[in-house]
């Protein structure tokens, strides 16, 4: 793949509702819109030379960074080895050995800190 798309928006999902014969009442399909205050993220494949989507996209929390950017480096298949480091094993090494990461952490918002998750169970790799 040569170019790809990224963009901030909003996600929603297809629906089908059915009466007790199982006739369909009402149907929507699953649509992602251009939304800079959206909260997902899509990627998807573009054609080079006309710079349009040539398939599907792939919808992303926007939350999920580590999701969304290890797809972005899968899809332009870098010929160099990326600079990248791998902050789930520093982190949970990191807690195998006793050190609590979560000292420096300013925000405190643990309940959906992914640090947190993985500094738990440092044995879950």
């Amino acid at each position: 793949m040569g170019v790809i798309g990224i963009g901030v928006g909003t996600a929603k999902m297809g629906r089908i509702c059915r009466d007790k014969a199982g006739n369909i009442t009402d149907q929507s399909t699953a649509r992602w819109d251009a939304d800079p205050a959206g909260g997902s993220v899509a990627i998807w494949p573009m054609d080079p030379e006309k710079l349009e989507p040539s398939g599907p996209a792939e919808v992303y929390g926007d939350w999920d960074a580590a999701a969304y950017l290890r797809r972005v480096v899968e899809l332009i298949h870098p010929n160099r080895r990326i600079n990248i480091p791998d902050l789930e094993a520093m982190i949970r090494a990191a807690a195998k050995a006793g050190e609590d990461i979560c000292t420096y952490c300013p925000d405190c918002n643990c309940r959906d800190c992914i640090v947190n998750e993985w500094k738990e169970d440092p044995d879950d790799e």
